[in-house]
């Protein structure tokens, strides 16, 4: 009988032991993980004729850089990582060959387990691309030495390789959907903006908006969604900072996940496609414009308004697309 109790007591406390192990199980395990990321798809052009005399050309930039400012990585039970904030955002420079393995974005350990989304934040994408800055002789910039650098001696367009920012959060005086371009050196940066219109009166007669207040209306932007965007292109309480989540399709957006489950170290890789990811409409009627390049420049409505015909300096319908986005591990 004694022996029948000691050996259920026995039982018992083993039982015990082995419920506490397996409620601890896992619980405090956790394992380092890499994440790098790369660009692809530099430097290729699409064309399809969309509308007459105006054709559809998609390009890639030849150069790409990346403000991260948060990245963090879902749990199938929920639980969210953060491997980039605030405190550690990276300037992704993918210019030139960066390898397969990509750019090294961050390192951290992590819960063991399955991960099946990511969210992540950018500030803006920073992008070289070929092309002409083009107004018409009496704009106050006609002078300006991005015109004037961008066109040969017979006035004929030249393209060069100019930087362009596009903002996808607040950053100062720059808000959701600018496009700016750098008119200064790379190593002393001068943003502006380029308006979309021309009058020819006093006073509305410069292309370039080089100012510290942001102008609001009337220049050249990003594309326009406000199921992506949100209702108003301002940080507020109620127009949030723009998360890119895994599985999301706002605004053409395309990012993927393959789902993972960590044990063991492991490298993380987020593809950053920029395939045909600036679209513009060109001229294809023996235009000056039709050169296989993009020409920024504003249309204009002759004096007195609506009664000539609109011209336009360049090409049009300037709309940057998303990157595509894809995590997997190596």
């Amino acid at each position: 009988m004694r022996s029948l109790v000691r050996f259920l007591c026995l039982g018992i406390l083993v039982s015990f032991i082995s419920l506490a192990l397996g409620c601890n199980l896992g619980s405090g395990e956790t394992v380092e993980i890499t994440l790098n990321a790369v660009v692809t798809g530099e430097g290729t052009v699409e064309r399809t004729v969309d509308e007459y005399p105006w054709e559809s050309v998609n390009i890639s930039p030849s150069s790409y850089k990346m403000l991260i400012t948060y990245f963090a990585l879902e749990r199938d039970d929920g639980l969210k990582v953060t491997l980039v904030d605030d405190e550690s955002a990276e300037l992704l420079d993918f210019s030139g060959s960066v390898g397969a393995d990509g750019l090294f974005l961050a390192r951290k350990a992590i819960p063991t387990g399955t991960y099946v989304a990511y969210e992540m934040s950018f500030t803006y994408l920073e992008m070289d691309v070929l092309c002409s800055f083009n107004v018409p002789s009496w704009s106050t910039d006609a002078a300006h030495a991005l015109v004037t650098d961008t066109h040969d001696a017979g006035g004929s367009p030249s393209p060069g390789s100019y930087t362009i920012r596009q903002y996808f959060n607040v950053d100062g005086q720059f808000q959701k959907r600018d496009m700016v371009v750098n008119a200064g050196t790379e190593e002393s940066p001068n943003w502006v903006w380029m308006r979309r219109e021309l009058e020819n009166s006093e006073g509305n007669r410069k292309f370039f908006l080089d100012q510290e207040t942001h102008p609001y209306q009337g220049c050249i932007d990003l594309f326009a969604d406000e199921d992506f965007w949100g209702a108003n292109d301002t940080l507020d309480d109620e127009d949030p900072e723009i998360i890119i989540e895994s599985g999301n399709t706002a605004g053409g957006l395309d990012a993927k996940i393959t789902t993972f489950t960590v044990t063991v170290p492991k490298t993380l890789l987020i593809t950053v496609d920029v395939t045909s990811s600036f679209n513009f409409w060109e001229d294809s009627t023996n235009s000056t414009y039709y050169n296989g390049t993009l020409d920024f420049g504003p249309s204009y409505d002759e004096i007195p308004i609506g009664e000539g015909a609109i011209e336009y300096f360049g090409d049009k319908g300037f709309h940057p697309f998303m990157p595509k986005f894809n995590l997997k591990m190596l």
